[in-house]
């Protein structure tokens, strides 16, 4: 990197940034788990700055852009990745209510992104080195050295991350999931603003108890395998005990903790007021598929029964959640795919 590139002029460099490769760090975990605050704690540390929900692996696999793919072959798809990175990034601006946002107007991102297209005339190019070159701007930017992004759902990507991001290390965000299927329930029907991640009619029991199960077995046998570092961060923890998890956090990441990570009470996460608590069944349903992985994790069972009381709002739930994934896999080819992936994933043995 030009250390002669001042911070508020890198974003808009017609020349690269990246002179020399570093690995980032990865969030990964379950939406609705406190990811975003993880993110933000993240980037309140000296030299770091992690880029919230970002999802690149898929943006490119979207594009039908591989990790061998030359982008400079196809500048078309090139553009189309950046602007994929690019609206992800306005949407912060515009939506971001209560976490660490890069300081640029809405203006400033299509100048960046016209600008970083000239500067990736470059062959070879992948979308990693894209992915990097944007985002280390962005970092520069923000007065930091060190680069990384959250994505919730990698957790199911971390072999290949690995492969794509030598010296990569993972920070995977752990959330009772009894609490991360409540979030889930209470959420509005439809997404309402950007930074809002996902809604009520995603919601099943069944699903999420199951989604909840594999992101732990996941990242337990990626562990077990010793392919990249891996720092399991407890969301109650985190919220509890801020500073000392920041500590712990620097302490993986090489860095220290320079400034006081505040709870955020616009942050929907620590909302408890008029929610629906979940049903005695859906509790029951969620210790019955993870109970065993809760245990170990150190969350208590509470050995509810099922109630009859609670079958209508069940197959009220089953209904939504069962219409809203079919209009996806009928109207959205993308969403077809996304479903599909998933599926496999979280049935697979």
């Amino acid at each position: 990197m030009d250390d002669s590139l001042k911070s508020e002029l890198v974003v808009k460099s017609p020349s690269l940034v990246v002179r020399k490769s570093t690995p980032p760090v990865i969030v990964v975990g379950l939406p609705r788990s406190g990811s975003s605050y993880l993110s933000h704690a993240i980037s309140c540390l000296e030299d770091w700055f992690v880029f919230d929900d970002l999802y690149p692996y898929q943006k490119a696999a979207s594009l039908g852009i591989s990790s061998s793919f030359d982008l400079s072959l196809d500048r078309e798809k090139l553009k189309r990745f950046i602007n994929k990175l690019a609206w992800q990034l306005r949407a912060k601006i515009r939506f971001e209510e209560n976490f660490y946002i890069p300081n640029l107007e809405w203006e400033d991102t299509f100048e960046m992104e016209n600008e970083l297209m000239k500067a990736l005339d470059i062959s070879p190019l992948t979308w990693p080195q894209v992915l990097e070159e944007w985002l280390m701007r962005l970092t520069v930017h923000c007065g930091k050295h060190r680069w990384g992004y959250k994505t919730p759902q990698d957790f199911m990507h971390m072999d290949e991350l690995t492969d794509l991001f030598p010296g990569v290390k993972f920070i995977y965000i752990l959330r009772d999931p009894r609490k991360v299927m409540r979030s889930f329930k209470n959420l509005p029907r439809v997404k309402t603003s950007g930074n809002q991640d996902g809604e009520s009619r995603q919601y099943h029991p069944v699903i999420y108890s199951l989604y909840w199960k594999r992101a732990y077995e996941n990242v337990n046998e990626f562990i077990k395998r010793d392919r990249a570092p891996v720092e399991i961060v407890k969301f109650e923890h985190l919220v509890k005990e801020p500073e000392i998890v920041s500590e712990r956090l620097a302490n993986f990441l090489d860095t220290r903790s320079s400034a006081k990570v505040a709870l955020d009470k616009g942050n929907s996460s620590f909302k408890n007021s008029a929610c629906r608590e979940l049903t005695n069944t859906e509790v029951w349903i969620c210790e019955k598929i993870s109970g065993s992985y809760m245990q170990a994790a150190g969350y208590n069972l509470t050995h509810l029964t099922p109630r009859l009381s609670d079958i209508f709002d069940l197959m009220l739930t089953s209904a939504t959640f069962g219409t809203y994934q079919f209009q996806r896999v009928v109207q959205d080819k993308r969403a077809r795919a996304s479903v599909t992936s998933f599926l496999k994933n979280l049935l697979k043995n």
